[in-house]
């Protein structure tokens, strides 16, 4: 093998093991409410194009955008008595031969607590996928595109057939719902997109 391939595939290796854990910390900081004081950590501040999506949110763009979407997000489910779960599973990720670039899915079950409007605290499962696109700013890979698709949050006891969809994130003066918002319907053929990335993508 010569050593440009094995350079390139070294590089590959490391960009994979970088980008998952970029992901995995994502994921601590926003269940122990850590996240929006991470937000330069884990994203492309720098860099033209950064957005972010999640579920009903809307898209919300560049680093304003961005801190403020988390920072809704942070402040919806702080609460005493407050969880907020999630497990990452079933990773693909196509990184660009230069190592600049890639694209990676994960899906993602949790567990949440959330508050009715009466006040009360309720327990959710919640299951969807992330499709992210990350770049690399300062040698360190960050997220540049964010998206979560939600499949279902349902109320613990009921369970995603007779409730997909207990309670969103958007709110008035958001952006407009887009096209990502397509929850499991019991009353349809559903077919969760998007799909994963295919190789040399």
């Amino acid at each position: 093998m010569a050593h440009e391939d094995l350079e390139s595939r070294l590089a590959g290796l490391e960009a994979f093991r970088d980008i998952c854990n970029l992901q995995g910390r994502y994921n601590h900081y926003l269940a122990t409410g850590q996240l929006p004081g991470k937000l330069p950590e884990l994203f492309a501040m720098k860099t033209p194009g950064l957005k972010a999506e999640m579920a009903d949110s809307g898209l919300w763009q560049g680093p304003d955008g961005v801190g403020k979407l988390f920072q809704h997000l942070g402040t919806k489910y702080h609460m005493k008595g407050g969880l907020f779960v999630h497990m990452l599973l079933t990773p693909v990720l196509e990184v660009s031969r230069d190592c600049t670039r890639a694209h990676g899915m994960w899906n993602s079950l949790g567990a949440n607590t959330y508050m009715t409007d009466s006040g009360a605290l309720e327990a959710m499962w919640q299951a969807g996928k992330y499709d992210n696109v990350f770049v690399k700013e300062d040698g360190k890979w960050k997220f540049l595109e964010f998206k979560w698709y939600v499949i279902f949050r349902t109320p613990y006891q009921d369970g995603w057939v007779k409730q997909p969809i207990v309670e969103g994130l958007h709110e008035a003066g958001f952006p407009p719902v887009s096209s990502i918002y397509n929850p499991y319907n019991p009353a349809e053929d559903n077919v969760f997109l998007p799909f994963p990335p295919e190789p040399g993508s």
